[in-house]
């Protein structure tokens, strides 16, 4: 069973990386490049995820690593905010293209850029914007099954929190090749596996949540 699991997941990443390369090819370092509608829908998720840190971290440096990251827009907002002698920043994603991108284009001591899903190490925390919205599959049992699986892998090497957010709808589908999540599973989902979890919302974002499970202190 682990053996089909882990094809399974090779597959669908295969996949993923292969749509957001033909994206990335017409839409550059944009918000289209990595579909999000536009900057103000994007900087605003990552943003409320910044906040989200902010709020919690106690101590003067901490590090981050940002599954999905795509062609770095996180690692763009923490220096517009002035945040950068305060984060060790590590960005992975599957797609080589992102991860050729960013190394060429972002030059600062404290960040690297990486192929995978997961960090090499514990880092404080570990945060995916949009990173299991768009899906290959039209089966929610088995996109349900690979978000659980990234999410359990990262949550061992999260010191802090792991934080992330979804689309949601009334019910739990797949639409359009996004996948919706609904409030209430999504919660127990986190919380039966993981940790103490806290879901939050924006007015701005109607269709959103982000989902922050924290680690024991």
């Amino acid at each position: 069973m682990f053996f089909i699991n882990n094809i399974i997941h090779i597959l669908l990443n295969k996949q993923i990386s292969k749509v957001y390369s033909k994206r990335f090819t017409n839409y550059n370092n944009t918000p289209k490049g990595v579909f999000w509608n536009n900057t103000l829908s994007q900087d605003l998720r990552l943003n409320i995820i910044i906040n989200k840190i902010l709020s919690l971290c106690k101590q003067n440096t901490i590090s981050i690593a940002d599954i999905g990251c795509g062609y770095g827009r996180l690692w763009n907002i923490i220096k517009e905010r002035n945040l950068e002698t305060k984060i060790n920043y590590y960005g992975l994603d599957i797609n080589k293209d992102f991860i050729s991108f960013c190394q060429k284009n972002i030059n600062c001591q404290n960040v690297s850029f990486e192929l995978g899903t997961f960090p090499s190490k514990k880092v404080d925390y570990i945060v995916m914007s949009g990173t299991y919205n768009l899906t290959p599959t039209n089966s929610l049992k088995v996109w349900e099954k690979y978000i659980f699986e990234n999410l359990y892998l990262n949550w061992k090497l999260a010191d802090k929190a792991l934080i992330f957010n979804c689309l949601i709808n009334q019910n739990r589908q797949i639409k359009n090749s996004l996948y919706f999540t609904e409030l209430l599973w999504i919660k127990e989902l986190c919380e039966n596996n993981f940790g103490k979890t806290e879901i939050s919302k924006h007015n701005l974002l109607p269709n959103d949540i982000t989902i922050t499970i924290k680690k024991l202190s």
